[in-house]
């Protein structure tokens, strides 16, 4: 017998009343899905996290696979005394930061961040800068090369020039105590170029004017609204000049040559890294693994050197290995550091020969 009264009845058990049946060729009304509690989220939760925790050990694995790469002539990571890599690449600016994914850019601020923390850091015994760049600002090349001057009176600094070095490039690795260039690397260009664009003779033709109010005869130099006079002419190569006579004596200084040397050489012409060592402006011919070994030597490493990568310009697996290797740096103001490059661009650029 059925009991379906109401729930004020005594002995009676109350059943919560039916939709009505559709009528004939009507959809039946849909049913609201039951509600999940807070129990549900805090499962869901869970299996995100598990499923993050699951990802990370899978990471480390890869990362430690990736470090131990046996055979090789150096490791990366590991404990111990140590060589630290600095890498830099591409056109010297005096942007803060070098890209970790991209393109890498050798930013003046972070290289010498990079420099000092291999100072400080004791496990470094010496340290290899790998160079590849044409040159850039003369300015930030030469910051660059004051903090290369000041880690070499600690440790032994060895450069190691991959396919360019030349102009800036050059400017940086004066300051090591020993350069390990490539037979093929090209490198030298030691000078200062300064360009300027004058299109006002198109202006003309096309009917557009420019004009410029200025406090003084000099301040819109190198406009390109007007003929250059030879007034600003003078200026501008006295300023170049002065640059480069900077130049000269940096490299006499940091090769152990005298100025007339070097101006025998600086006259903006290049040098593969063979010609280079003829004429001094390299110390010994061989890759990235020699530079290492060399280092290691000078560094009284005893068997395989273990390396430290500084900077983020490696890629994902180096990157990745480092931290996992419990390596210490400044990785936050690396990762969330504005990439605009701050202020104008100096007009004075040290670069390799087109």
């Amino acid at each position: 017998m059925s009991d379906e009264r109401g729930p004020g009845e005594v002995g009676q058990t109350w059943r919560a009343p039916q939709p009505p049946p559709a009528a004939p060729g009507q959809q039946p009304p849909l049913r609201r899905p039951a509600r999940r509690g807070p129990n549900a989220l805090i499962v869901a939760g869970i299996i995100v996290f598990l499923l993050m925790l699951a990802g990370g050990v899978v990471l480390v694995a890869v990362a430690m696979v990736a470090l131990g790469r046996g055979g090789e002539e150096a490791t990366w990571g590991g404990f111990g005394d140590r060589v630290g890599v600095i890498t830099i690449s591409g056109v010297i600016s005096s942007a803060g930061h070098d890209s970790m994914w991209f393109a890498p850019v050798g930013g003046s601020r972070s290289t010498m961040l990079q420099l000092r923390a291999a100072a400080k850091d004791d496990s470094i015994k010496a340290v290899v800068l790998r160079i590849n760049s044409p040159g850039g600002s003369a300015a930030a090349s030469q910051a660059i090369h004051m903090e290369v001057k000041r880690l070499a009176e600690e440790k032994p600094v060895v450069v190691s020039m991959a396919d360019v070095a030349a102009s800036g490039g050059y400017w940086v690795a004066s300051a090591a105590d020993k350069i390990v260039a490539n037979p093929g690397t090209i490198t030298g260009s030691i000078g200062v170029i300064m360009e300027t664009l004058e299109y006002f003779e198109l202006m003309e033709k096309i009917g557009v004017a420019g004009n410029a109010l200025t406090t003084g005869k000099y301040k819109d130099t190198g406009s390109p609204f007007r003929e250059m006079r030879e007034d600003e002419r003078k200026l501008l190569q006295a300023m170049l000049d002065n640059v480069y006579d900077q130049f000269v004596r940096v490299v006499a200084e940091g090769r152990g040559l005298t100025e007339e040397q070097v101006r025998k050489l600086a006259d903006g012409r290049v040098f593969t890294g063979e010609q280079a060592k003829k004429v001094k402006l390299v110390d010994e011919l061989g890759n990235f693994h020699d530079a290492v070994k060399l280092a290691a030597e000078l560094g009284e490493i005893e068997g395989e050197p273990k390396l430290k990568q500084y900077g983020g310009s490696r890629g994902l697996r180096e990157w990745l290995g480092s931290y996992l290797g419990f390596e210490r740096r400044q990785v936050m103001w690396d990762l969330l550091y504005d990439h605009r490059l701050e202020g104008v661009e100096s007009m004075l650029e040290l670069r390799g020969s087109r």
